[in-house]
């Protein structure tokens, strides 16, 4: 993409994974960049590349308030990602300071807000099973009711980007990523690597399971696209590599990129992962723990069924095409875990 010389774009997240590789991407085209950061966080990269950088959180109102000032574009993909904690917590940071940036952004003048979802907005699942999702396309409804925090609250947040889509002229899209991957995954990654590991990570259900992957190049390219295109306001739009895949496959390959072998040998029942998800969850919740079960009722859905989405509205109205492909990224993906010597940093475990 050509240069955006003299556009501001603001992104929340920009010290994780998914928004460093986008901080990278606007840089490089032209941007100047404005990030919301933390004060512990490790900003070193960012301000390699020039970024303005203000402090304050999630949970800090008043950096809300000032960040978006001077953009013309605010990316917010900083949320609380996790399968386990408060509904509080969720809300607050997920619901509450999405709506308090879109409050602020409109006030600023942004020309057009993205918003960083995810396509488990729609996932259900109940002990007696989880629905496949097959090429399905943005106009797949919620369901009644979610099983877990994230996804609950993820969804509040895309119902708010759409209402605020108009006000004061601000613009707003949704992104809906899958099975995010690639390169300077420090999230995803590590706890399937510590999972395998530990001899745990198990095939979850009899069924063959298909799965849409999401190379972060791919991601950030499109949430670019998602900016500075003259359509797309008010939309939804799923993302991914245009790939469908065999998740046993996809996690293997992965594995296999960072040195480790990996064949599911065990195959777990549906009701049973859940019935025993569901009693691990009631004990660490009586116990209070603020770490998860090694296994949740959203883990356990997540490996049950297939999950395959269309990335037809994108390529139609955003011109969208995938950048990176399957071999590239896991060449990617191997190079970088050489780079940084071994899977066992990436665990933590190398000195």
């Amino acid at each position: 993409m050509g240069t955006s010389e003299n556009l501001k774009a603001g992104i929340t997240g920009a010290t994780g994974f998914i928004g460093g590789k986008l901080a990278e991407k606007l840089a490089a085209d032209g941007f100047s960049i404005k990030c919301l950061v933390r004060e512990t966080s490790d900003t070193a990269k960012l301000r390699s590349l020039g970024a303005e950088l203000v402090h304050g959180d999630l949970c800090d109102s008043r950096s809300l308030r000032v960040f978006p000032e001077g953009c013309d574009y605010v990316f917010h993909l900083a949320s609380k990602v996790s399968d386990w904690g408060p509904r509080d917590d969720f809300f607050r940071q997920n619901v509450e300071a999405t709506e308090t940036l879109l409050d602020s952004s409109r006030e600023a003048g942004v020309k057009r807000f993205v918003y960083m979802s995810s396509s488990t907005v729609i996932w259900n699942a109940s002990f007696l099973g989880t629905v496949n999702l097959e090429e399905i396309d943005e106009s797949y409804p919620y369901p009644k009711s979610h099983h877990n925090f994230y996804n609950e609250t993820k969804a509040l947040s895309e119902k708010l980007v759409r209402e605020y889509n108009g006000r004061g002229g601000l613009e707003t899209i949704i992104l809906r990523p899958s099975n995010v991957w690639g390169a300077g995954d420090t999230v995803i990654l590590p706890r399937i690597a510590a999972a395998c590991l530990k001899g745990i990570l198990v095939n979850m259900g009899f069924n063959k399971k298909i799965v849409s992957p999401c190379h972060v190049l791919n991601l950030v390219h499109a949430a670019e696209l998602s900016a500075v295109s003259s359509v797309g306001a008010g939309n939804i739009y799923f993302v991914n590599d245009g790939a469908r895949i065999d998740n046993r496959r996809f996690v293997s390959d992965q594995l296999a990129s960072i040195g480790i072998d990996w064949k599911p040998r065990v195959t777990v029942p549906y009701t049973l992962g859940y019935a025993v998800a569901f009693v691990l969850e009631k004990i660490f919740e009586l116990r209070r723990s603020e770490t998860p079960p090694v296994l949740t009722r959203f883990g356990v859905s997540a490996l049950s069924k297939s999950r395959t989405y269309s990335i037809e509205r994108a390529r139609k109205d955003l011109g969208y095409e995938p950048v990176c492909g399957y071999e590239a990224g896991m060449a990617g993906l191997s190079e970088w875990i050489s780079e940084i010597g071994g899977y066992e940093k990436l665990l933590g475990r190398g000195k």
